[in-house]
C-alpha cells in the first residue's frame, strides 16, 4: 500500500504543476498559482516610460512584453515571497504602482494609469487661445471634478488644475 502511494507521487506532483502550483523550496509549503500559460504579458502605462520591476528587479520600461515565468518563477528567495505574482511600475514624478498579476492579466495584459503630478513644463502654446477655450469655465471645472471622482487625479492635482482654470479668466 505504501509503495502504491510512492508510484502516484510523480503523477500528483505533475498534476499540481499543471494546475499552477509551484514550490517555494520549503518542505510541504506550496504556493498556489493560477496557470499563466506561455503567452507574453503586455505591460503598458499611461504615461509610458515607467520602469517595470518584478521580484524586486528592474526588467524593462513600458511598453513591454514579459514571459509569465518572470512573474511566477518556480524558485525564489523566501524574502521575496511578498513580491511573487506582482508587477511594480515606477516613473519619476509619479506614484509607484504595484499590481497583482492574475489569469486575466496574462490573457489581456496590464494597462496601468499612473498617478502623476506636474512632470515638466507645459508645452508651448501654438495658438493665442487660452487652453480649453472651446469649453466654458464651468465645463472645465466639471471635467476636473469628474477626473477627481473617478480617481484619475489626486486632490492636489485637482486643486492645481482648478487654479489654472481660474487664472485663465
Amino acid at each position: 500500500m505504501f509503495s502504491n502511494g510512492l508510484k502516484k507521487t510523480p503523477a500528483l506532483f505533475g498534476l499540481l504543476l499543471a494546475a499552477g502550483c509551484s514550490s517555494t523550496g520549503s518542505l510541504g509549503n506550496l504556493v498556489q498559482v493560477q496557470a499563466a500559460g506561455n503567452n507574453p504579458i503586455r505591460i503598458e502605462s499611461d504615461p509610458a516610460g515607467a520602469d517595470v520591476f518584478v521580484m524586486g528587479e528592474k526588467i524593462g520600461v513600458t511598453p513591454l512584453e514579459i514571459n509569465p515565468n518572470v512573474v511566477f518563477p518556480t524558485t525564489y528567495p523566501k524574502e521575496k515571497e511578498s513580491l511573487y505574482g506582482k508587477v511594480t511600475l515606477k516613473r519619476a514624478g509619479c506614484s509607484d504602482l504595484t499590481k497583482d498579476v492574475d489569469i486575466k492579466t496574462t490573457n489581456v495584459g496590464l494597462h496601468a494609469q499612473l498617478q502623476c503630478g506636474d512632470i515638466g513644463p507645459a508645452p508651448a502654446r501654438t495658438s493665442r487661445e487660452a487652453p480649453g477655450a472651446s469649453q466654458s469655465v464651468e465645463q472645465r471645472l466639471q471635467r476636473i471634478k469628474d477626473l477627481l471622482d473617478k480617481g484619475l487625479i489626486t486632490e492636489e492635482e485637482a486643486k492645481k488644475a482648478r487654479e489654472r482654470v481660474l487664472n485663465d479668466l
